[in-house]
C-alpha cells in the first residue's frame, strides 16, 4: 500500500533507524491510504524484526490523480515509461475477450461501488472533480494501478531470481488472473511464477456483477461461493497453454 516515492523510508524502517510510528508519518499513511494503519502494523514490525525487505508497490496518488481526472494522457511520457515499462505488453493484454469478461465482472461493479459511496466526486489526492469522474477515467486509474505494480514486483524478482515477493493487495486487483497476477506474469522471467490467494472474500467478492450492493454484503461463509475458471479437456495442464483464453471457461 506503500506508493513508490517512499521507498527510502521502507529501507531506513528496515534497517531499524526509524520507528514504526516514524514511517507511517514518512510514507504520510493517513492522507494517501483509506485503511487503519493498525491492520497493517503487525506485518511492518514482523518484516522489520526478521530484516525482510520491504518494497513500495503503489503508484504515487499525485500521478493516480491525474489520471482519474484526465485519464492516462495526461501523465507525461516519462512517467507513463516509470509505471508501465512493457507498453506493447501493457496494450495487447487487454484484447482478449477473456479481458472484457473480466472488466464487467470486476471493474464495473468496483465502479458501481464507489459511486454508492459518494467516492467519484474526488480523485485519490482529495481533488474535487467538476463532474463526477468517468468510467473510462476510473478503469484507466485501475489499470495503472495494476501494471505499475505487477511491474515493480517483477522488476525485483528479476533483480533476486532466488527470492519470493508477497504483496497485499485489494481482492479486485487479483480477481481471475487479469488484475496484478497477469500481468506480474506476463513480465515475469522465465521459471517464475505468480499465486493469488484472497483472504476473507465477502460476498460482493465471489456474486456476478451488480447483484448484490454494499447493504447486503457479508462474510457469513455459507452465503459466499466459489468463481473458478476451468481448463478445458484435451489441454496440457502442465503448459502455458492453459492460460490462453480459448482453453479456458467459466467464472
Amino acid at each position: 500500500q506503500v506508493q513508490v516515492q517512499f521507498q527510502s523510508v521502507l529501507n531506513e524502517y528496515v534497517k531499524g533507524k526509524i520507528s514504526t510510528d516514524q514511517m507511517k508519518a514518512k510514507v504520510e499513511w493517513e492522507t494517501r491510504w483509506q485503511w487503519p494503519f493498525e491492520g497493517y502494523r503487525p506485518i511492518f514490525e514482523a518484516a522489520r524484526d526478521l530484516k525482510i525487505p520491504l518494497i513500495a508497490l503503489n503508484v504515487d496518488s499525485e500521478d493516480l490523480a491525474q489520471v482519474e481526472s484526465g485519464g492516462l494522457p495526461n501523465l507525461s511520457k516519462e512517467k507513463l515509461f516509470q509505471y508501465i515499462p512493457d507498453r506493447a505488453g501493457f496494450a495487447a493484454f487487454a484484447k482478449p475477450i477473456q479481458y472484457k469478461v473480466y472488466v464487467d465482472y470486476v471493474i464495473q461493479p468496483s465502479y458501481a461501488l464507489h459511486k454508492e459511496m459518494g467516492l467519484l466526486r474526488y480523485t485519490i489526492s482529495g481533488q474535487k472533480l467538476e463532474e463526477e469522474m468517468p468510467f473510462r477515467n476510473f478503469f484507466s486509474g485501475r489499470i495503472l494501478w495494476d501494471e505499475a505494480m505487477a511491474s515493480k514486483a517483477s522488476e525485483w524478482t528479476k533483480a533476486n531470481p532466488e527470492g519470493l515477493i508477497i504483496g497485499l493487495v485489494g481482492a479486485d486487483h487479483v480477481k481471475f488472473r487479469d488484475g496484478i497476477p497477469g500481468r506480474f506474469e506476463r513480465q515475469a522471467a522465465d521459471g517464475q511464477s505468480c499465486t493469488s490467494v484472497m483472504l476473507n472474500p465477502t460476498l460482493i467478492d465471489t456474486r456476478p456483477s451488480g447483484s448484490i450492493g454494499i447493504k447486503d454484503n457479508s462474510y457469513s461463509p455459507d452465503q459466499i461461493t466459489l468463481q473458478l475458471r476451468y481448463v478445458k479437456e484435451g489441454v496440457d495442464l502442465t503448459s502455458s497453454d492453459r492460460f490462453l483464453p480459448e482453453n479456458t471457461g467459466g467464472v
